[in-house]
């Protein structure tokens, strides 16, 4: 299982790329190009010729020059356009590195501003979640329409909702596919092979407890449809990607792990830390 786990650059947050890319030679980690990163010009060549080991593109990577939050679902036409080029760019990104799949977050109902995610966001004006799910299933039909004509496959990760997002907006959810139904409402509509699920599992554990829901229900829900996996840990109540341990919960669908790949998505550790989590997942 070791070559398909990779290292998300999350783990390396604010260090440089060039950095980054030492310390996972010298390791011969795999390695997640993922969000979190400042824009800069140089991050795709850093991509191209990064051919030691493995590598993936997912969700905001590279940054844009300006900011801006990725909505596949937005109403809002100049932010789902620039959410939708994204993707078709990391798609094409993705055939001529010959990467099998991108993967990218699941839309929102609102748009929040770059610099509110992970915090608390007001719901500022009522909205029609069936109206965003049907924007978010064309976007997703014209992204894997283009994936699959260069034989890529395209994964949506589930989102998640916080008891702060939820309870301060009088329990009301403006994420998509946070929860089993959703997803699986989508999943099967799209109804496309190239089509699948990047599971969070640090998203599932706490938007389940918002919810109230059992999230090893949950996963049991959505197992034919996941793909990939991120992996970190929190409280429940945040999410903080924490470091995994041997009680970690997502340790009973161990069974399952040889048919999908892993991504360690745990913020700011060192490389022993790292082959620590490499470690508890195999």
């Amino acid at each position: 299982m070791k070559d398909r786990t990779y290292i998300s650059t999350i783990c390396f947050a604010g260090m440089p790329m060039s950095e980054i890319l030492d310390i996972v030679d010298m390791n011969n980690f795999n390695l997640e190009f993922s969000s979190g990163l400042p824009h800069d010009p140089n991050n795709i060549n850093f991509f191209n010729n990064f051919n030691n080991n493995f590598k993936l593109l997912h969700n905001y990577f590279p940054a844009p020059k300006v900011p801006f939050v990725l909505n596949l679902a937005s109403e809002n036409k100049e932010i789902r356009e620039l959410s939708l080029n994204h993707c078709l760019k990391n798609i094409e990104l993705s055939a001529k590195n010959n990467i099998d799949f991108y993967t990218a977050h699941a839309g929102f109902c609102i748009d929040p501003k770059p610099d509110k995610l992970g915090k608390f966001i007001q719901i500022e004006k009522k909205f029609h979640r069936s109206k965003h799910i049907d924007i978010f299933l064309e976007s997703l039909n014209k992204i894997l329409i283009f994936a699959a004509s260069l034989k890529v496959n395209f994964y949506i990760e589930n989102n998640v909702v916080s008891e702060q997002n939820y309870a301060k907006n009088k329990n009301v959810n403006s994420f998509l596919c946070c929860e089993s139904e959703e997803i699986n409402y989508v999943i099967n509509e799209i109804n496309r092979t190239n089509f699948g699920l990047l599971l969070d599992t640090a998203h599932l554990k706490v938007s389940s407890a918002t919810l109230g829901l059992e999230k090893e229900k949950e996963v049991e829900e959505i197992l034919d449809k996941i793909k990939v996996i991120h992996h970190s840990d929190n409280d429940g109540k945040v999410d903080s990607n924490e470091p995994l341990d041997n009680e970690y919960w997502f340790l009973k669908f161990k069974k399952y792990y040889s048919l999908w790949d892993h991504v360690i998505e745990v913020k700011n550790i060192d490389s022993d830390t790292i082959n620590n989590q490499i470690e508890i997942l195999n």
